[in-house]
């Protein structure tokens, strides 16, 4: 295909074009931004909150005796107080975009429920694999690191000259080859053991990337679903790169006017923050 633009693509815009071509041309073309919206800035406070908070906790040097809810009561206390010093920069480095104090202590608590879960889930996990590991072992920091801190955190993947990049929220270190990547999502899942055709399309992206930048298929993608402390597991194989590499060429193909990127109406047009101007009989103007 006769490349006919070179729109910043990223595995997000991807999964944008792919859920509604006129979605992605409001917003990467003609650079109208979005609405902030409560549930976005809880997703950036979250992935800010995870992000730091292996560089605060050490897996590795575990009391003997000691429980997993003893563990668990530790990890929320770290988890709690990074979220108190995110949810502080709210109307600084983030949108205050809640309509009253209400709304905004409603999200505060539910993101705490999330956390809490979170913090449950590891420090289970982490006992239950102390178990099967020798704590006097030259191996044992090793294991622990492997199986529970990730190889990177908000890494970032970018081709350079092919104007494609993202952010990777996490990888980490398989035994034996290669990686996974993970993508953390605040975001409600309509079913459980189901992953969003939106987000299958981003977890193919970014592997896409790692693909293109390091010459190896990652294992998979996995999508940690924060609501339900349920992680989704997808298998990378090379017909999901060249999936990845066919929805960019047929990006790159179109001519960045309004009428190559057809409007795609489903029940999610009533929640769009552009359906005014994609309804309306005249399109907008461009600038």
């Amino acid at each position: 295909m006769e490349k006919q633009n070179s729109i910043r693509l990223s595995p997000t815009s991807i999964a944008c074009y792919f859920e509604c071509p006129r979605k992605f041309y409001y917003r990467y073309i003609m650079g109208i931004e979005e609405k902030p919206k409560p549930s976005r800035v809880r997703g950036k406070i979250v992935h800010r909150v995870l992000e730091h908070f292996f560089t605060f906790v050490d897996l590795t040097n575990i009391e003997i005796g000691e429980t997993w809810q003893e563990l668990w009561k530790k990890f929320r206390k770290v988890l709690f107080s990074l979220l108190e010093t995110e949810w502080n920069q709210i109307g600084k480095i983030y949108d205050d975009c809640f309509n009253d104090e209400k709304q905004k202590t409603q999200f505060l608590n539910e993101t705490k429920e999330f956390l809490d879960f979170y913090a449950v889930k590891l420090a289970f996990s982490l006992m239950n694999k102390m178990k099967e590991l020798d704590k006097n072992s030259e191996w044992f920091e090793q294991d622990i690191k492997r199986f529970f801190y990730p190889k990177d955190m908000e890494m970032k993947l970018e081709l350079e000259g092919e104007d494609v990049a993202g952010f990777v929220d996490k990888t980490m270190s398989l035994f034996g080859k290669g990686i996974a990547i993970v993508d953390y999502k605040t975001s409600k899942c309509s079913l459980p053991h189901f992953i969003p055709p939106e987000h299958l399309k981003q977890g193919k992206a970014y592997a896409f990337l790692w693909n293109k930048l390091f010459g190896e298929l990652p294992k998979h993608v996995s999508f940690y679903y924060l609501r339900t402390g349920e992680s989704v597991f997808y298998p990378i194989s090379e017909r999901d790169i060249e999936e990845i590499k066919n929805d960019i060429e047929t990006i790159r193909s179109k001519k960045p006017v309004i009428d190559e990127f057809p409007k795609k109406e489903t029940r999610l047009c009533d929640f769009c923050d552009f359906r005014q101007s994609c309804f309306k009989k005249e399109p907008i103007e461009e600038s």
